[in-house]
């Protein structure tokens, strides 16, 4: 299986901060950082409307953008960066600027000739994963300093044109950069100066929705943490690591998106609540998780993948922890700040009668357990083992969470509208599903997977039918 040749480079731009106006930099990473350092990249892309040439695409919209995004750099300027290693591993890493660095931002035109793509990678209903393997921009190498030390890119950019139909955005990061509240927050800091441009209206962008906050991250145990996740994680080779991540994606999966209307959600939290009124956290969130995970675990079963229904189903989440820190951090904390929710279930009580129900049990007390509990160690609880939990979970069986729906990406106006599609092309290599804010819905999120075939037309007549029939 091929990766789709549908799209041709143009140019690449190496794009940085204003040398001027920034200055060299040094941080080090926190333990909420180095966890995430042998992880894959994360892919996102944006789809927007907006009938324009060639000509018009390259003689306007990326000047615009490439300025736009050298004057966000200049607060957001350890994306330009690079994760640095020590020679004998013996320090944790940490991220550097300097003058010389950039992002990479790729200009490319989408070669099929067919108007109708667009229409197909913008739909909700299945389509190959591999469609959007062309769209995503790769991070330039890992590789070795002259001293020993390992390099680690960490940001790229890539803005694909759809002659007279779209344009695409892909953005790919190292989760050890930061989270996707610290992303989000660049993406709208740079769409603020793009929009800025194309309106004439020259707006400076100083607000604390547009500039990083950098502090240092001040927790209890915090340098030992980081030590012991350091001393763990060190024996990988991150450099192989890394570079197989590179490399082109090829899978037979097909992805869907689901939306959720508000009214969908209701009556999920009432069929909840009409039978366990004693659980705790029945959020909207809690009520589309626990029917997703139901959902996949009855599917993975009908298709013949089951091992038997005395095995351990797991659920796994990222949730930020900026204000339930002791001390806080300020909600535009530029880095890692989150915590794993961690639930498990056994495949027996989530494929029985009242699975949906025993996941919003589990789902919910995850979420309890994590971020309220009165604890001395607070929302840090357990940080001495996460590795070694998750580490050892069967990933066959664990769902795990992308995105959120705090982060609404269909708010994000370049200069040409706002986004027809929001997507995270990651989730096909971590196996996660996507949660977000729904384009069309108001109240209501969206829901992606990527699955192979034959579970995908289960899982998506369980899903609806299931809705239908609360």
């Amino acid at each position: 299986m091929a990766i789709p040749q549908t799209v041709t480079v143009l140019e690449q731009i190496p794009v940085s901060p204003p040398p001027e106006a920034t200055a060299e930099m040094s941080i080090p990473l926190t333990f909420l950082d180095v966890v995430w350092l042998t992880l894959p990249p994360v892919h996102r892309l944006i789809f927007y409307p907006h009938p324009v040439s060639r000509t018009g695409f390259l003689d306007s919209i990326i000047p615009k953008m490439r300025n736009s995004l050298s004057q966000t750099l200049q607060h957001y300027t350890s994306l330009a960066g690079r994760v640095f290693t020590s020679p004998d591993n013996a320090i944790v890493p940490e991220i550097r600027y300097t003058e010389d660095d950039t992002v990479p931002l790729i200009v490319a035109e989408y070669i099929s000739g067919e108007t109708t793509d667009f229409d197909h990678l913008v739909s909700d209903q299945a389509r190959s994963s591999m469609d959007y393997q062309p769209l995503i921009p790769r991070l330039p190498p890992t590789s070795r300093a002259p001293n020993g030390s390992v390099v680690v890119p960490v940001f790229a950019l890539q803005v694909t044109l759809f002659p007279d139909v779209g344009i695409c955005i892909g953005v790919t990061n190292h989760h050890i950069i930061g989270d996707g509240s610290s992303i989000f927050g660049f993406m709208k800091a740079w769409s603020h100066l793009s929009f800025s441009s194309h309106e004439d209206n020259k707006k400076d962008c100083t607000s604390s929705q547009c500039v990083p906050f950098y502090g240092k991250v001040a927790v209890k145990d915090g340098q030992r943490l980081t030590r012991l996740y350091w001393d763990i994680l060190k024996n990988i080779s991150i450099e192989e690591t890394h570079n197989v991540y590179r490399r082109p994606l090829i899978t037979d999966k097909v992805r869907s998106t689901f939306g959720v209307t508000r009214d969908d959600i209701q009556r999920l939290k009432n069929r909840v609540l009409a039978l366990r009124p004693d659980l705790v956290h029945v959020s909207s969130f809690t009520m589309i998780c626990s029917h997703v995970w139901n959902c996949l675990v009855k599917s993975r079963i009908q298709t013949g993948e089951n091992d038997g229904d005395e095995e351990k189903e797991n659920f796994l989440c990222p949730a930020d922890c900026r204000a339930r820190l002791d001390p806080p951090v300020p909600g535009n904390y530029f880095g890692n700040c989150v915590v794993p929710c961690i639930g498990g279930a056994m495949t027996k009580e989530l494929i029985g009668h009242g699975g949906f129900i025993k996941a919003a049990e589990v789902i919910g007390e995850s979420i309890r357990g994590q971020l309220y509990n009165k604890e001395k160690d607070g929302v840090l609880r357990g940080a001495d083992s996460w590795l070694t939990v998750i580490s050892g979970f069967n990933f066959g069986r664990t769902m795990s969470l992308a995105g959120s729906p705090k982060f609404d990406y269909y708010e994000l106006d370049f200069g040409w509208g706002k986004p027809k599609k929001f997507d995270i092309p990651s989730i096909d290599v971590t196996g996660a599903i996507s949660l977000g804010a729904a384009k069309d819905h108001e109240g209501g999120l969206e829901v992606g997977l990527a699955l192979p075939v034959a579970q995908m037309d289960i899982f998506t007549n369980i899903f609806n039918e299931g809705l239908k029939a609360i």
